[in-house]
């Protein structure tokens, strides 16, 4: 009998001091992890990095290697993947509220940005929105600073340079835009890109100055003109089964975590504007300023995007609008 109840109790005794099972998460990247000249490598690196201190098990899974965008969102929203540095479009698709925020012009700089999306409650109504759909934005992740238009063919001073042009559309909100300032487009995903440029598909795309220095484009290009169209961002989504199965603890970590990657990027970004176009300056691409007046020809010709966003109410859209020149610097 007191063998009996000597075994039970030690093997209770075994049970509690064992160690618990951490935690743990798998995030795939969406870029070359180069941390220099990526918002999102940064992002990532620090969330994962972050979480790692905090004593969590972590897999990260490079660029490409477990599929692509749409591959990547249905393993997020069946609960295979945890975490995905995602196009900004999967968001638009399921909640098109976020299609406001890539209005053209619409933000003072990225430090408004910022401040709209971390500071108020929009993210949260998105979310709402995207509860049935099985993920979650974390985070709107700046790739750098705001986009510029890169291309091939010519300087581009104002938007009456832009009728010659084809460019690299993401999705049709980008076709919308190219359209409105003059120039044709064409939609190619991402891995397409170069080959698209080089056989004359498209002239160019707009983007922050540092992507074309992360995927290794500098040689396809020419002319770079600094014209901050949009916001150059991307988002980091999460497995709604992954963050439901969490204790409030560790989404307390996973929330500390989101704001030490967001402080990271937020502190990088006017860090790297002029230091990546003097690289690529230097690597023979011609950087055009554009002057206040110049810039004007591009928002005005831009400006009628705003009256009609695919799948938002007219109300609606000015109701954001309002909200974000609300968290204006």
């Amino acid at each position: 009998m007191f063998n009996r109840f000597l075994m039970a109790a030690t093997s209770v005794l075994a049970l509690s001091s064992a160690p618990l099972m951490a935690a743990s998460v798998n995030l795939a990247e969406d870029s070359i992890p180069d941390i220099e000249n990526s918002g999102t490598a940064l992002w990532s690196h620090t969330f994962i990095e972050t979480l790692k201190a905090a004593g969590w098990d972590t897999e990260v899974f490079p660029y490409n290697t477990i599929g692509g965008e749409d591959e990547r969102l249905d393993q997020v929203r069946t609960g295979i993947l945890d975490v995905s540095m995602s196009d900004y479009r999967v968001s638009v698709e399921f909640a098109p509220e976020m299609r406001v925020p890539q209005l053209p012009y619409l933000f003072s700089g990225e430090a408004h940005y910022s401040k709209f999306m971390h500071e108020s409650d929009f993210l949260a109504g998105v979310n709402e929105t995207l509860l049935p759909e099985g993920f979650q934005v974390l985070s709107s992740v700046g790739l750098g600073p705001f986009s510029g238009l890169y291309n091939n063919k010519a300087e581009i001073k104002t938007a009456a340079d832009m009728p010659q042009l084809r460019m690299r559309a993401l999705d049709t909100m980008q076709m919308d835009l190219f359209s409105k300032l003059g120039a044709s487009g064409v939609v190619v995903p991402w891995t397409e890109v170069p080959n698209a440029i080089q056989t004359g598909v498209a002239d160019g795309y707009i983007n922050p100055v540092g992507v074309a220095l992360t995927f290794g484009h500098i040689d396809l290009f020419d002319y770079f003109t600094d014209f901050k169209v949009i916001p150059a961002v991307r988002v980091a989504i999460a497995s709604t089964m992954w963050l439901d199965g969490l204790s409030d603890e560790e989404k307390a970590q996973v929330d500390e975590a989101v704001a030490a990657a967001d402080a990271a990027v937020d502190a990088w970004i006017p860090t790297v504007d002029e230091r990546q176009k003097g690289e690529i300056a230097d690597a023979g691409i011609k950087v055009y300023q554009p002057t206040a007046e110049d810039l004007k020809t591009f928002a005005d010709a831009a400006a009628p995007m705003a009256d009609n966003v695919d799948g938002v109410e007219p109300a609606r859209v000015q109701a954001i609008i309002a909200d974000i020149k609300s968290y204006a610097e």
